[in-house]
């Protein structure tokens, strides 16, 4: 059998990453953009650490016993810094861990993502939120952190963890859970001269209730950095990944574009998807029309000049069989409807897609009363994985002829 082969490239990288992250070398702390929300659409309670009782306050591992309603999962509890402490142990601002302010108020908390003191364990922080999340929900989950001064490393794994059910452990092992929310790269965090802010987007399945945050996974599968003490830095440098958290934020959003994640945050590249199709020369002309598709890249309904030449054999096809009818169904994916709630301007993206396709083949010759349109959304994703590349397969128009 004689087989025409069309292969095109699996995906084309249209868009390239946003500005990278700066610093400021400044003792000062640097405060990344908010999200729109209020105080009573944020699921965290107590979320900055400034309803705690630190009137007895003094040392390391009291923020469980001060801090209602942050818990632990583990035996050990994580830290709570605050100004006006006495000492050293518990104070924000110059601690034993190093010098940071608080990101917002007067407190923060601090954890232990990695150590190599084999007398010292990981720290985590957990917490029940204000009510069970909805099915199918959109959120934006947003901590910010900061590399304590006197720490030797840096690591990945940092995020938050959402769970059905309360976690307690009578041991200080470390979680290996896998978290929903990371860095959206999973880079390693060493920002030490003001706050990084991590934070995603999660879909719920309606029965998450409590969050963990700390540092996540195998020691062998996480990523370590050597980091160096920053310039007028005094203290012992201390064998540990430790950092300080403050702002801790779950809030329901309709679109992925307002969870924004600050100087952290980079443009997701935006790709086009082209899958090698074969076109056997025994095929009817209606299969061949029906093995064409057209995908574009995210929020627009521009066709992509990789598909001229499909359009073309669609075109010469249809008039070469005038009896063949075409259904052009557009698609979008879940996170394009999402930004249509609150962006008019990107609303029936399917539709326009659809319609773009059909004004193309008139422009070929194809006669308009031949084709109609119709439009999916997201009902009919053609992958339900939340990559890149599964998104961009879902931004189509598929072919049927009657």
């Amino acid at each position: 059998m004689n087989i025409r082969y069309y292969f095109l490239a699996a995906a084309v990288l249209t868009a390239t990453v946003a500005e990278a992250q700066s610093k400021k070398p400044s003792s000062k702390t640097e405060k990344a953009p908010e999200t729109e929300t209020t105080d009573s659409e944020n699921l965290v309670v107590n979320p900055s650490f400034e309803d705690c009782n630190i009137k007895t306050l003094k040392s390391y591992g009291q923020l469980t016993e001060l801090c209602e309603p942050w818990a632990t999962p583990n035996k050990s509890s994580a830290d709570l810094f605050a100004q006006g402490v006495k000492g050293t142990k518990a104070m924000a601002g110059q601690n034993d861990f190093g010098k940071q302010d608080p990101m917002d108020g007067t407190a923060y908390a601090g954890f232990r993502a990695y150590t190599k003191d084999p007398k010292k364990t990981r720290t985590y922080l957990s917490t029940k939120l204000t009510k069970r999340l909805d099915k199918n929900q959109l959120y934006c989950v947003k901590i910010n952190v900061s590399l304590a001064d006197l720490s030797k490393f840096a690591v990945n794994n940092i995020g938050v963890f959402l769970s059905d059910r309360k976690v307690q452990n009578a041991t200080d092992y470390a979680l290996t859970f896998t978290p929903q929310v990371l860095e959206k790269n999973n880079k390693v965090i060493n920002e030490m001269t003001g706050w990084e802010t991590i934070c995603g987007t999660f879909i719920s399945n309606g029965t998450e209730e409590y969050i963990i945050i700390g540092g996540f996974g195998e020691e062998n599968k996480t990523k370590i950095e050597k980091v160096k003490k920053p310039a007028g830095s005094t203290g012992t440098a201390l064998n540990d990944a430790y950092y300080y958290i403050d702002n801790i934020e779950i809030v329901p959003i309709e679109a992925a574009s307002q969870c924004a994640c600050g100087k952290a945050a980079s443009t997701e590249p935006d790709l086009i998807y082209s899958r090698a199709t074969a076109k056997s020369i025994d095929m009817k002309p209606e299969q061949i029309i029906a093995a064409s598709s057209v995908y574009f890249a995210n929020l627009t309904s521009e066709i992509p000049g990789m598909f001229e030449p499909d359009l073309e054999e669609v075109a010469q096809l249809m008039k070469e069989n005038p009896s063949i009818q075409l259904e052009l169904v557009g698609h979008s994916d879940t996170e394009e409807v999402g930004e249509a709630k609150i962006t008019p301007r990107l609303a029936d993206m399917a539709k326009k897609r659809a319609e773009a396709v059909k004004a193309a083949l008139v422009d070929r010759g194809v006669e308009a009363s031949r084709m109609t349109t119709s439009s999916k959304d997201d009902t009919q994703l053609a992958s339900n994985k939340p990559t890149p590349l599964s998104k961009a397969q879902n931004r189509r128009v598929e072919f049927k002829t009657k």
